[in-house]
């Protein structure tokens, strides 16, 4: 059973990341047990009944000291729900609900990882290289956006990955910033170079973490996905976020994810 607990939260920070993504820093009581990287919360205001289901957010860092906890969620602006913590005061009191589901496997940490983000699937993967920072694990994280306006945190992600020995690689579709192309082409084209790695963890969108894992199965590397689906309880009760799997049935993203083995999902019916 997947440890959860419900949370009163106070809206601290908010700042704009990019023009479509922003973050929002909330303060709590420490929440035990400490999240993992790819790990969740169903997040909604406390006061109100719109929007009347809390909204799925990856975590992208905790901070915790003498009781209280600070967690770290980047968000994408797609509708008006997501655009709501943009637009809400400082102050706003949140009810936070998680950790939930299961995370990338951090322990015992592996030997090297390439972490392949495509757009917002940035925060649980910047989460898993602060953590795996002054463990054995080198992280090389590969950094891809539509174009470089849109790619969230690069001098930050440049330092977290810079902390395990590990490169940041940058990838725009258009060229603008970093190589030309799909971020999972770059990755493709190290491991032609004789680029190594114990473990492929990705998240983006469905295209990108088919891919991801084509190049993992092609290489002979494991690859977990974080996979993004929408949410409605977030404890695997509504079957709102179903994906199909290779075997026939389906999974529960938000309880039986959303990091899970790329090889488990049926790519052609998901995507």
């Amino acid at each position: 059973m997947v440890t959860r607990s419900d949370h009163s939260a106070t809206l601290a920070v908010r700042r704009r990341l990019t023009p479509t993504c922003y973050s929002v820093h909330f303060s709590l009581r420490v929440i035990a047990p400490p999240p993992t990287p790819g790990q969740f919360v169903m997040l909604r205001p406390e006061h109100g009944d719109r929007p009347f289901w809390g909204r799925a957010y990856s975590i992208a860092g905790v901070d915790a000291d003498a009781g209280e906890s600070t967690i770290e969620l980047m968000i994408k602006t797609v509708g008006p729900g997501t655009a709501l913590w943009q637009q809400l005061p400082l102050g706003t009191r949140a009810r936070i609900i998680g950790p939930l589901g299961v995370g990338f496997p951090c322990e015992p940490a592996p030997a090297s990882v390439a972490l392949v983000s495509g757009g917002i699937g940035l925060p649980p993967l910047l989460f898993a290289a602060n953590q795996l920072a002054g463990t054995t694990a080198r992280c090389d994280l590969y950094l891809g956006a539509a174009s470089a306006a849109e790619l969230i945190e690069p001098e930050r992600c440049r330092a977290a990955t810079a902390a395990t020995g590990g490169e940041l690689v940058l990838v725009t579709d258009d060229g603008s910033a970093g190589e030309a192309g799909l971020v999972t082409q770059a990755l493709d084209r190290n491991l032609a170079d004789g680029g190594r790695y114990a473990a492929i963890w990705a998240c983006g969108p469905m295209p990108m973490l088919r891919a991801a894992t084509r190049v993992g199965e092609r290489w002979g590397i494991p690859v977990s996905v974080a996979l993004e689906e929408r949410m409605a309880c977030g404890v695997g009760v509504c079957l709102g976020c179903i994906v199909p799997t290779a075997g026939g049935g389906h999974l529960r993203v938000c309880s039986e994810g959303p990091v899970v083995d790329g090889l488990l999902i049926d790519w052609g019916a998901a995507c």
